[in-house]
C-alpha cells in the first residue's frame, strides 16, 4: 500500500457564493484545513453567484454544510415547488415544471403511457394536472411534503429561491464562524512547478499564496485555471441566447412559482423574492441590440454576455475550476448553483492527496462534463420546434442542431415515450416527461404494456385523479399565510 499526503491547505480565488460555499464545505469535510479566501473584485457575468433559482438538490448541500431551512428562511429565502411556462406552445397552454411523480401506478406500465394512451382514445387532463407540486404551484400554494407515503402531498422535492446578497452574506457568517475569514486580492498570475503544477498564486500588490489545491470561484473569465490553458467546449450551437437583460421590478406576494414567459425576443423571467422582483430577458445579441431589450423590459439595469459552454477538465493538475469559472449557462432550468455545488461535493467525494493523480482527476473531470452537459441538454430541448414562429429568435431555435446526446433522447422518446439512461442526470425521468409532453412531443408508438390495459379502465381512473389532484389547493393555506406560519414557528 502506497502512503500519501493528504491535502492540508486550499487556496480559493473568489468570495461570492461559489467560493464561500467551496471553503466551507472544505473545511467542514477536512478538520485541520487551512483555507485561504481571496475576495476578489466581483464579477458581474458570474451568473451563479447572482442568481436566486435553485434545484431540491441544495437541501443535501446545505446539510453537509451544517445549515438548516430556517436559517435560509431567515436569511430572505422562500419556497421553490416549480416553473410556469407560458407561451411557449403556439397551440397549447402554460404548463408548470416541477419534481415529483405523478399519478403513482395505477396499472402496470409507466403512468405517463397510460396517459399517452388515455390521450389517444379521447380527452384526458393535461400532465402536469396529475402532478401535485405543479397543481400546488399553479395556485400558489405550498406545504412541506408529508413523511407518510399514503398522502397525496408526500413524495415530491422542492427548492429555495435564495435572496442573493442575503445568503452571500449567511455564508460569510459560517464561514467566520469556522474560521474563514476572506481577504481581499486581485488576481495576478501564477508560477508554475517543472510538472506544470501550480506552486504559487501571485496577487497584485505582490502577495504570494502557496497552497496544496487552488480553487478558481472567480467567475467566467477564469483567470486562475485558464493560466494552466484555455480549453473550453462551445455550446452556443445548440442554445440559442447569448445575452441576460436583468433588473428588479417591485416586490409581488410571496409564491412558489417563478414565471418563464417566451417572448418574441426570447424568454423572459421574474423570480419574487421578500422585498423585490428579480427579473430578466434572455436574448441573441445579433438579433435583437441592448437598447430593443431595455424596451422589451424596461426595468432592466445589467447586460451580461453569455458564452454558454464547459472547460472540458475543470480539474487540471492542483487547480479545480468550480461555478462559472467551469460551465457557463444560461437560467432556464435554475440549475446554475445546482452544478457548482453537485461539482464541490463531487471534488470532496473524489479528493486525491497531494499529488492530485491522474486517475482521480480524470473521473472528476468526466464526471462533472456529463453533468453539465446533460443540463445542457434539458434546456436545449425547451428549444424543440412546437408550433411556435413568431419572432426571429423562435424561428431559430426552431432551426437549431441539437447535441448527439440529446438527439439519442428525443429520438427514444418520440418513438415509444421511453427515455434512454444516461449517467449524471440533474433532472429525472419525471421531469423529463413534463417538458417533453408539455411541449406537445407525443410518441409515435404505444407501450405494449401500458396497453394491455383498457383504455376505459385507465380514462375513469384518470379523472379520479385528476379530481383529487385538482381538490388539494382548496383544503392548504395561500403561500403567504403558510410562510406566516413558518417565521412565526421559528
Amino acid at each position: 500500500m502506497t502512503n500519501r499526503t493528504p491535502i492540508g491547505s486550499i487556496a480559493v480565488l473568489g468570495a461570492g457564493i461559489v467560493g464561500l460555499s467551496a471553503a466551507i464545505a472544505f473545511a467542514r469535510a477536512l478538520p485541520g484545513l487551512t483555507v485561504t479566501l481571496i475576495e476578489t473584485p466581483d464579477d458581474p457575468a458570474a451568473l451563479t453567484d447572482r442568481l436566486p433559482g435553485t434545484l431540491p438538490s441544495i437541501a443535501g448541500f446545505h446539510e453537509r454544510i451544517g445549515l438548516r431551512e430556517r436559517d435560509l428562511l431567515a436569511a430572505g429565502a422562500t419556497h421553490r415547488l416549480g416553473t410556469r411556462l407560458s407561451d411557449w406552445r403556439a397551440d397549447g397552454p402554460s404548463f408548470v415544471l416541477a419534481q415529483g411523480e405523478r399519478g403513482g401506478t395505477i396499472a402496470p406500465g409507466a403512468f405517463h403511457q397510460h396517459w399517452l394512451n388515455a390521450r389517444r382514445s379521447g380527452k384526458v387532463a393535461a400532465f402536469d394536472a396529475f402532478l401535485v407540486p405543479a397543481v400546488l404551484a399553479a395556485a400558489d400554494r405550498f406545504v412541506h411534503p408529508s413523511d407518510n407515503s399514503s398522502t397525496p402531498i408526500s413524495g415530491f422535492g422542492y427548492a429555495l429561491r435564495l435572496d442573493p446578497p442575503r445568503y452571500r452574506d449567511l455564508l460569510r457568517a459560517l464561514a467566520q464562524h469556522l474560521g474563514i475569514v476572506p481577504v481581499p486580492g486581485a488576481f495576478a498570475g501564477v508560477e508554475r512547478a517543472a510538472d506544470g503544477r501550480v506552486a504559487t498564486m501571485v496577487l497584485a500588490d505582490g502577495r504570494r499564496i502557496v497552497a496544496d489545491l487552488y480553487l478558481d470561484c472567480s467567475g467566467p473569465s477564469a483567470r486562475l485555471r485558464s493560466a494552466l490553458d484555455t480549453q473550453w467546449d462551445d455550446w452556443r450551437a445548440w442554445l440559442p441566447a447569448d445575452r441576460l437583460l436583468l433588473g428588479t421590478a417591485p416586490a409581488q406576494s410571496p409564491t412558489p412559482t417563478d414565471d418563464c414567459v417566451a417572448v418574441p425576443a426570447g424568454w423572459r423571467f421574474a423570480s419574487p423574492l421578500r422585498d423585490r422582483t428579480l427579473v430578466g430577458l434572455a436574448f441573441a445579441a445579433d438579433q435583437t441590440p441592448d437598447s430593443s431589450a431595455h424596451r422589451i423590459m424596461p426595468s432592466g439595469e445589467t447586460i451580461v454576455s453569455l458564452a454558454p459552454g464547459v472547460r472540458a477538465e475543470p480539474w487540471r493538475h492542483n487547480v479545480l475550476a468550480l461555478g462559472d469559472a467551469a460551465v457557463v449557462i444560461d437560467p432556464l432550468a435554475n440549475a446554475n448553483l445546482h452544478l457548482a455545488h453537485a461539482a464541490i461535493l463531487r471534488a470532496i467525494d473524489l479528493l486525491p492527496g497531494r499529488d492530485c493523480a491522474a486517475i482521480e482527476l480524470a473521473e472528476y473531470n468526466q464526471q462533472s462534463v456529463r453533468q453539465a452537459s446533460r443540463v445542457r441538454d434539458f434546456q436545449a430541448a425547451h428549444f424543440l420546434p412546437t408550433g411556435r414562429t413568431r419572432g426571429p429568435f423562435w424561428k431559430r431555435a426552431a432551426r437549431l442542431p441539437r447535441p448527439d446526446s440529446l438527439a439519442h433522447t428525443l429520438e427514444h422518446f418520440a418513438h415509444r415515450g421511453r427515455l434512454p439512461f444516461q449517467e449524471d442526470e440533474s433532472f429525472d425521468k419525471d421531469e423529463w416527461h413534463g417538458l417533453l409532453l408539455g411541449l406537445g412531443m407525443i410518441p409515435r408508438v404505444a407501450d405494449p404494456i401500458a396497453a394491455a390495459t383498457a383504455p376505459s379502465t385507465i380514462a375513469a381512473t384518470l379523472q379520479r385523479l385528476a379530481d383529487a389532484t385538482a381538490a388539494l389547493p382548496a383544503r392548504l393555506p395561500p403561500y403567504p399565510a403558510y410562510l406566516a406560519q413558518l417565521e412565526r414557528g421559528r
